[in-house]
């Protein structure tokens, strides 16, 4: 079923129609909200009773009161785990550990006991069984928190991208640090503390953001709600850190194999009023090793990489600075600035690989051509710059009702620097065509993000919201294209491109009945790009339907039906791609928005402490998108194919052993084709007569972790499995399959020498040593192996 896109004229009254809607209060995406009731034995309410909800390090993040009929609301709190904490006059103190989800109402029934009895008066604390399963989200998540991230391999030196992969079911990892979630290139749509960022010019935002600045974050890849648009390949809803009650902070340096060297530190701390609080951090990285490698280990074995790091130093920095005002008991405003900058030289093969090799004239043996010969003199390198910054005011209108609006900047810089000399190496020695590119290409996004909720009764949570944001882009690519004993023709692009984008939405979560939860909305989305040349729209409504069912405390079953729309970025690259010799003649631009529908069911069961998720999925799509990498560049250009499936199964189980142990295992199944082409020919991509297998596929992906944990004393092994990314003609085969094991170990002092309130850890990473192929001559950026066996030590000391 597809509905028939909306015109301009309806998107922009439903623009009009949301912003008088929103003039009477939407969630944020990172939020929740706790509801119940406090009674005694017999069911009797009780009012005036304290509660207390503590967040997961304690802090107390709410106070309230229940009412006369012994019901209470907290609204809103962020996702994550808390404690409530219940004090009445004449009964025990009650305590309870509960999960709160993003954007769903949990409901606690309190009863307690009596303080007084035949023999004696006594205190006795009552403690609830802890549910583990959230009744109402009829989506796949996962979630992770900053213990969890200390005390994995690489701890907070850890990439968001890697962070992913390993820890959450169905991620498979490409070469530049993207992430394919359930058949998409990249598209992953990340939030920081409830505001969509835009995307970064090589769409690597995931490489730029730290971990070490998340104070816990939720992964969504399945059945996602209406409230979120445009990247839908899953969405990554990242809580930053805060500052603490008092100041303090840490600093740390980590050193290891390719001399990577990692110094970073925190500061943090509030206002003697308490209504003030700030957190600032800052880290830099440098390593011999920076992108993963072109090079086989010899020129005749292609199926495993070499450990040399051939013209392949990286540096990086990056700032992060939160600052939050409780501007009056109704009233917050929060202000996040972030910057990081990434310069990587672009890896050459080893001065021992000559330009006669067999592997640069005769196909390998899934017959893939490899790419041109390049000199290990070659002095190509890349940049990104990211600089953001967000206002986020929080308007509690009443005890039912909530505001939220969110102004926000965008600045990203990506520069590539030419060797024209040795990159047209191949095409002076007749040894095929070469190109050399440059660029010099800034991107300017401003955007406007609105939220409001409405806890109209027990029953319906509503929620409605907007978002509009402008990308233009300015700068330079140029290109020297040379064929082989030929002559180089240049050419320079610096023509603006322009991206507008609108979106609204309006969804409620309506319980049925106290097992039984209806997540219904409806979202537009519209896009306006122009380029010098010419101008293209599109739009669509995009109903969405989740059902959750608590069968008991312990099991919940969900099913999801929904319309995706995901934009292609602002991207055009024709003249590139041309100039190279890798596209067509001057076409119009033509790359369409991707437009599923998208089927989910899932069952989510606790056992003891532990949580099993088995979810299925499977999406049709029209104009499905797809990425060509541009050289041996992380830049991409989208581009569609006419049609394209998707399915898959995952199964997940994590939680704890016992107190000291925890531990986690993830699998995923997934296939995903496409066929035909219907935007972006002028990439050179040949229409596909037949579905074929997508090159960012990896059928069976597994990873798993254990975790031991004392006062003291941590430890971590972790393992990861892939079956391999296609390659071969039309992706018909796979690479062969992986399996690398990371481990971390750590101790925390205590005393009164210098090493008290300091953490040690050594972390081993590829214990095994392999060094597999993650892409073999696939599309214009060629090969690339993962990094062999390394050991890295960690030292910080609270400050």
């Amino acid at each position: 079923m597809w509905i028939t896109p909306v015109s301009m004229e309806h998107v922009k009254r439903l623009l009009i129609v949301c912003a008088i809607f929103l003039t009477t209060p939407v969630f944020a995406g990172t939020s929740g909200s706790i509801s119940g009731s406090v009674s005694d034995e017999q069911g009797i309410s009780v009012g005036g009773a304290q509660i207390q909800i503590l967040s997961h390090d304690q802090k107390v993040a709410r106070r309230v009161t229940s009412g006369g009929a012994g019901d209470f609301e907290v609204f809103p709190l962020d996702f994550g785990d808390y404690t409530v904490q219940i004090d009445a006059q004449g009964f025990a103190p009650f305590k309870t550990e509960i999960h709160i989800a993003s954007g769903v109402a949990a409901q606690l029934q309190a009863k307690l006991v009596s303080s007084q009895t035949k023999e004696k008066e006594m205190t006795i604390e009552v403690k609830a069984k802890k549910n583990l399963v959230s009744g109402a989200a009829p989506s796949s998540t996962r979630e992770v928190n900053k213990e969890m991230i200390q005390s994995l391999p690489q701890g907070d030196d850890i990439k968001l991208p890697k962070l992913l992969a390993t820890t959450t079911p169905g991620i498979v990892s490409g070469p530049f640090g993207q992430s394919f979630i359930r058949g998409n290139h990249a598209n992953i749509q990340y939030q920081i503390d409830g505001v969509q960022l835009p995307d970064s010019p090589s769409s690597t935002f995931g490489q730029a953001f730290s971990p070490r600045n998340i104070d816990h974050m939720e992964v969504i890849t399945g059945g996602i709600p209406s409230e979120y648009g445009e990247r839908l390949a899953a969405v990554v809803n990242i809580v930053t850190k805060t500052g603490s009650e008092t100041p303090g902070g840490s600093a740390g340096i980590g050193y290891g194999t390719y001399n990577t060297l990692t110094p970073q530190a925190n500061y943090s701390g509030s206002n003697s009023a308490g209504d003030f609080h700030y957190y600032l951090s800052g880290a830099y990285t440098q390593s011999d090793r920076g992108l993963d490698t072109p090079q086989p280990s010899s020129s005749s074995n292609v199926k495993q990489g070499g450990k040399d790091a051939i013209h392949d130093k990286s540096n990086s920095n990056d700032e992060f600075v939160k600052l939050d005002w409780q501007l009056a008991n109704s009233d917050k405003l929060t202000v996040i600035v972030y910057n990081s900058y990434n310069f990587f030289q672009i890896p050459n093969f080893p001065s021992t690989f000559l330009s006669s090799d067999p592997i640069y004239s005769n196909p390998d043996q899934w017959g893939n051509s490899w790419s041109t010969f390049v000199p290990s003199t070659t002095n190509d390198s890349q940049s990104e710059n990211n600089a953001y910054i967000q206002a986020v005011w929080k308007h509690t209108i009443d005890s039912h009702s909530f505001l939220q609006l969110a102004p926000y900047y965008k600045f990203s810089n990506i520069k590539v620097s030419n060797d024209p000399t040795n990159d047209l190496f191949g095409a002076v020695n007749n040894l095929g065509s070469s190109s050399s590119l440059a660029m010099n290409r800034n991107t300017n996004n401003f955007g406007m993000k609105g939220d409001y909720s409405n806890r109209l009764d027990d029953r319906n949570l509503l929620k409605s919201g907007f978002q509009i944001q402008t990308s233009k882009s300015t700068g330079t690519v140029s290109v020297i294209s040379q064929p082989s004993g030929g002559a180089a023709v240049s050419s320079s692009d610096n023509n603006p491109d322009t991206g507008y984008f609108e979106s609204v939405y309006i969804q409620d979560d309506f319980t049925i009945t106290k097992p039984l939860t209806l997540n219904a909305g409806v979202r537009a989305d519209a896009t306006q790009f122009n380029f010098s040349d010419i101008s293209t729209s599109d739009s669509w409504i995009q109903p969405r339907i989740g059902l959750s069912y608590l069968v008991t405390e312990t099991t919940k079953i969900h099913a999801f039906y929904g319309l995706l729309f995901q934009p292609a970025p602002v991207e055009n690259l024709r003249d590139t791609f041309i100039t190279t010799g890798a596209g067509s003649a001057l076409a119009p631009y033509d790359i369409k928005a991707e437009k599923d529908n998208y089927f989910e069911v899932g069952v989510t069961q606790q056992i003891g402490e532990h949580v099993l998720n088995l979810n299925s999925y499977y999406k049709s799509a029209k104009n499905m998108l797809d990425d060509a990498q541009l050289l041996n560049t992380s830049i991409a250009q989208p581009y569609n194919f006419s049609t394209g499936y998707a399915y898959g199964v995952e199964f997940s189980l994590n939680g704890k052993i016992s107190e000291e142990w925890s531990d986690y295992f993830n699998y995923s199944y997934e296939v995903a084709k496409g066929k035909g082409v219907s935007g972006g020919l002028f990439t050179g991509i040949s229409p596909i007569p037949d579905y074929q297998f997508l090159d960012h596929v990896q059928i069976h992906t597994a990873n798993a972790g254990v975790t031991y944990k004392t006062d003291r004393w941590w430890w971590t092994g972790q393992g990861l499995f892939g079956s391999g990314l296609r390659t071969g003609s039309n992706n018909t085969m796979a690479l062969p399959g992986h399996f690398t094991v990371d481990t971390s170990v750590g101790y925390d002092f205590s005393g009164a020498s210098w090493w008290s309130k300091s953490k040690l850890s050594l972390d081993i990473i590829n214990a095994f040593d392999n060094v597999y192929p993650i892409t073999i001559a696939n599309g214009f950026n060629g090969s690339h192996y993962a990094p062999g066996r390394e050991f890295f030590v960690r030292l910080s000391k609270q400050i």
